[in-house]
């Protein structure tokens, strides 16, 4: 089961320095060990089936964690190499935001 597990996650990479990757997966790695070593020691009653349930437990939670650490990684790279972009976005929706609250103060003023 572990060549099989080496297979599946040896396409997972990081769009970080290969250095950086091979550091978070190691700690992702281990992240999942300790959870699935916890559960599958709780509920396994045979060796096999402690093994079974690890490795169940352990490939898919893995999966998760890679997919949702690589989303917050692009995040973080979309906003360091756009944030001149992104805050004058946000300027002009606060902007607008203010512009409709004056309008409509105006209006109730008004009446």
């Amino acid at each position: 089961m572990s060549t099989l597990w080496d297979f599946l996650k040896l396409p997972l990479s990081l769009p970080i320095s290969p250095i950086w990757d091979f550091i978070i997966c190691l700690v992702l790695e281990e992240i999942a060990y300790k959870i699935a070593f916890s559960y599958a020691g709780e509920f396994g009653s045979t060796s096999s089936e402690r093994g079974c349930l690890h490795w169940l437990i352990r490939i898919p939670l893995y999966l998760i964690i890679w997919i949702v650490v690589c989303g917050i990684i692009l995040i973080v790279r979309f906003v360091t190499e756009n944030w001149i972009w992104i805050l004058i976005v946000f300027g002009i929706i606060i902007l607008a935001g203010v512009i409709v609250l004056l309008v409509n103060r105006n209006k109730k003023q008004k009446r």
